[in-house]
């Protein structure tokens, strides 16, 4: 299970790699092709874990010592979004083909490589963030689909686009220095970055980690005051605003908000705060 967790991580880096280095003319073909791959193993994954009949199974990726940096934790919910950002993913890169071409009357262009290769980067991020067991990791994969996105909504290069994905990229990275609270606080008061050290939390600390996942969550979800960059996102070609709206940047604030799970009156308070 946890080979099988690997590969659906890996796979769709290795793809937008060798779409974006090495093919030339099949750039439509391999991101179609990584894309089915790595829809096969996730469905091979979910299967694996539903027959292990386990609750949660947990991989440490990268530790220093007792502290574990990244990690991935497979459990029904994770394997539940998995399924969602991977499957779109898949039908998203297969509707591109037949979207990005010359024969589009609003947009006459075939899609070139580097639109597959972030497109395939972009899967591989929410499911690095979906399977993260740490908040070290959800802060990486986080800002990986910050970037994917502005290079995907500025596709078409034009002053709009580009206007546009940078306007994304500042108001949901802003979003993101509430996980670098979060990760800066939870480190320090617990010693490690795993999310179910949360529970250890108390006092202000909770408040601190508690509040800097949700402020997070509210960027990347466009909830105000942080919703501007949503509108002008539709500068993207239209499967990745489909994308964006459907399996990845939205729904990155509502997984985050998951992993801010209430434990205790205080942070079911704090998120009744949010949530106003």
């Amino acid at each position: 299970m946890e080979n099988l967790a690997l590969t659906t991580l890996m796979l769709p880096f290795i793809g937008a790699l060798v779409v974006f280095v090495f093919a030339t003319t099949s750039g439509r073909r391999m991101g179609v092709l990584f894309a089915a791959l790595t829809t096969l193993c996730m469905l091979s994954l979910i299967s694996a874990f539903y027959q292990a009949d386990k609750v949660a199974v947990t991989l440490t990726l990268v530790n220093v010592g007792d502290v574990a940096l990244f990690g991935l934790v497979i459990d029904r919910v994770s394997t539940l979004i998995l399924f969602v950002v991977v499957f779109l993913g898949l039908l998203v890169t297969i509707y591109s083909t037949g979207y990005l071409t010359d024969k589009n009357r609003e947009h006459p262009h075939n899609g070139t490589n580097r639109y597959y290769a972030f497109l395939l980067l972009f899967i591989g991020a929410m499911a690095g963030l979906v399977l993260s067991s740490t908040l070290l990791g959800q802060l990486l994969f986080f800002e990986i689909t910050g970037g994917c996105s502005w290079a995907l909504i500025s596709y078409y290069q034009s002053d709009k686009a580009q206007r546009s994905a940078l306007k994304a990229l500042l108001i949901t990275h802003i979003g993101s220095l509430g996980l670098y609270l979060a990760a800066a606080t939870l480190f320090l008061q617990t010693g490690t970055f795993v999310l179910s050290a949360m529970s250890e939390l108390h006092g202000d600390a909770r408040y601190l980690v508690y509040g800097g996942i949700l402020f997070a969550a509210w960027g990347k979800s466009a909830q105000l005051p942080m919703q501007a960059w949503l509108p002008d996102a539709m500068e993207a070609p239209t499967p990745i605003s489909a994308y964006l709206h459907a399996a990845s940047m939205v729904k990155v604030g509502g997984w985050h908000w998951r992993a801010a799970s209430p434990t205790s009156s205080t942070t079911r308070s704090l998120k009744a705060c949010f949530s106003l």
